[in-house]
């Protein structure tokens, strides 16, 4: 057999397992691209599944073990009715029941408290103003016309109990904001603190 007659040979060979070559390429690509878009799907629910820790522990007890895990786990001190938990960015209002009644989240580093590193609640961001919650909060002026605009999210109470920070109470959500103003006008205002009760 001649060089070019073996070359002949080797090219048909390899034309005829090209196509197959190129389906099993194709086939193996599909197979990883689609086990990767399973399993972040799998990560993505798990984590919408499991609430933030402060969730977990909300109207508990004091002797739950779930909020004796949470102070443990976050070297949280007892001041009066609060246990400061510093290093997490969280403090937690206990009741004269001894449940946990209130959790403070304080997304900005404050004085003693680091920056909470969670996930904040509906969607809110350490960076917010007033005026950004309130368009988070909103709702559209007329339901079957959206380009009609958005109604700001007011809160349905507000004030400034200490005279330092503007607090805008939205009870439909169990939730308050604290500002860093103490104008409840001030649209610039940022986060203080989120306060969420049960």
């Amino acid at each position: 057999m001649s060089t070019k007659q073996f070359t002949q040979q080797t090219e048909n060979l390899m034309n005829k397992n090209l196509p197959l070559l190129s389906i099993f390429t194709a086939f193996t690509l599909f197979i990883a691209a689609y086990v990767a878009l399973v399993l972040q799907a799998q990560s993505a629910s798990a984590a919408a599944a499991k609430p933030a820790a402060y969730e977990a522990i909300l109207g508990k007890s004091l002797g739950d073990k779930a909020v004796d895990d949470f102070i443990i786990s976050n070297n949280c001190s007892s001041k009066g009715q609060f246990q400061l938990c510093n290093d997490a960015g969280v403090a937690l209002w206990i009741g004269q029941d001894q449940n946990v009644e209130t959790v403070y989240l304080y997304p900005n580093q404050i004085h003693d408290f680091e920056a909470y590193k969670g996930t904040l609640p509906l969607g809110l961001s350490r960076n917010d103003t007033m005026a950004s919650v309130e368009n988070k909060f909103g709702q559209p002026r007329v339901d079957l016309a959206p380009q009609a605009g958005w109604l700001p999210g007011l809160a349905d109470e507000n004030g400034t109990p200490d005279h330092i920070h503007a607090w805008a109470m939205y009870k439909r959500f169990g939730l308050t904001v604290v500002y860093n103003s103490p104008s409840v006008s001030d649209k610039g205002a940022t986060i203080y603190a989120i306060l969420i009760s049960k």
